[in-house]
């Protein structure tokens, strides 16, 4: 008990400075993952086929993709702050715009726009975190916003029971989450990376760098774009009503986020790949057997859910840190966007190659495919880790890997300005406090 009191008391002091990042990416991860499902639900109540669905949605991602081409541009020239601001408030509109028709090829368009904006908001939130930690700590903090991604998009979820009888009620919802994302990160005293200094990057040389990061990016992007584009699909075809359905997709998130920080902590402690590895085959071993157990009660529901989220969910942050590890700061913003393109190119392929095998052979086919890819994945590794040892880490980083003080919410923003009236309060109080004395 001693130990785990320490444990969180070093946790705490870890994750208190990064406070308003966290709490600005639960309420973007919420509303994402809110209008993905209820997008995926709308469009199966029209009668389209599975593998339109599939494809409308898979749109998303290469949105994601023009993002990871792009976007670092412009981060790199007004910052993180203001290029994170921009594109969450046009995504917030673009989300009020789905209620003005529901042909779903309009959708597919908002979709792509949708896309690029929060891809580009990820970038700057991911590459931002990276400046602010080192090789011991990455895989821990790299897990803990794993973990309010994951945190917000499962009560995203929950909100699919609101009823909705004109179709617009989930849109506004969406849009004043994404509205309100904006405050902690716009308020936050957290320095934000140095952009006076950056390097470009290929994918030749990423790749060059870490080939298990960048397969890991894509496989992960197979999975993830799966299970939130077509999840509550599965769960449909396979009998589930609407609640059943919204607790499947709940548990699956929660588990792939009570899973991001034991996995983050021991992913630091030694070789990323092997962590990588033994979670591909466990992943492999027992994804098909999901399928039989899924439907039989809420209990056994729940833990098959926790199951797959927990194998899932774990695999991008690791390559992101192992990718990470080994390359400079000028590097991280365009590495970013480099990772966040090959998670988007399994997003893409995912759902449609997916959705079409569901078509042909059923809901199986689902979690299948799951178990295909990551035994591939598993046995790259391996040639990877018996072929390729890893000497190349860079050990230091030119940044503090936190702020010496906590930064809240609401912080106050000229707190050392003689000026300001918080300390002409303060200073008048200590005049009084004098003159009593």
């Amino acid at each position: 008990m001693v130990k785990l009191g320490e444990y969180i008391k070093s946790l705490e002091k870890l994750i208190s400075p990064l406070a308003a990042f966290f709490v600005g990416t639960v309420f973007t991860c919420c509303a994402y993952g809110l209008l993905s499902s209820y997008l995926a639900l709308r469009l199966n109540e029209q009668a389209i086929s599975t593998g339109a669905v599939g494809f409308v949605l898979a749109v998303y991602y290469i949105g994601y993709i023009f993002a990871s081409l792009s976007s670092y541009k412009i981060i790199n020239r007004v910052g993180h702050i203001r290029a994170f601001s921009t594109y969450i408030s046009v995504l917030s509109a673009l989300v009020l715009m789905h209620a003005l028709s529901a042909n779903p090829w309009y959708w597919g368009l908002l979709r792509l726009l949708e896309g690029y904006c929060l891809g580009s908001a990820m970038m700057c939130l991911e590459s931002w975190l990276n400046t602010r930690t080192s090789n011991a700590n990455r895989g821990v903090i790299m897990s803990v916003y794993m973990i309010t991604t994951y945190l917000g998009s499962a009560l995203g979820q929950l909100f699919l029971n609101i009823p909705d009888p004109g179709g617009f009620v989930i849109f506004i919802l969406v849009s004043v989450l994404y509205s309100v994302a904006l405050v902690p990160i716009s308020l936050t005293a957290l320095p934000t990376p140095d952009i006076s200094a950056h390097q470009s990057m290929s994918l030749k040389r990423i790749y060059r760098i870490s080939p298990v990061g960048v397969a890991g990016c894509v496989v992960s992007g197979v999975m993830v774009g799966s299970i939130y584009t077509l999840g509550a699909v599965y769960a449909q075809k396979i009998g589930l009503d609407i609640i059943n359905t919204s607790l499947f997709m709940f548990f699956v998130i929660i588990g792939g986020m009570l899973a991001q920080l034991p996995v983050g902590r021991l992913s630091d402690k030694m070789d990323r790949r092997f962590v990588l590895m033994w979670e591909s085959g466990l992943l492999f071993l027992i994804v098909p057997w999901i399928h039989y157990f899924v439907d039989d009660g809420i209990w056994l529901l729940a833990l098959m859910a926790l199951l797959l989220g927990a194998a899932s969910f774990v695999m991008y942050p690791i390559c992101v840190s192992h990718v990470n590890d080994k390359i400079e700061d000028c590097d991280r913003v365009e590495a970013s966007g480099m990772l966040i393109l090959l998670q988007a190119l399994g997003m893409i392929a995912g759902p449609i190659i997916i959705s079409a095998a569901m078509q042909e052979w059923g809901a199986l086919s689902y979690l299948l495919a799951f178990s295909i890819i990551n035994g591939l994945f598993m046995l790259f590794c391996f040639k990877q880790i018996v072929f390729k040892p890893e000497t190349d880490y860079v050990n230091t980083t030119p940044t503090v890997p936190t702020p010496v003080a906590p930064t809240h919410v609401f912080t106050s923003l000229a707190q050392d300005d003689p000026e300001s009236l918080h300390c002409k309060l303060r200073n008048w109080f200590k005049s009084l406090k004098s003159g009593e004395n």
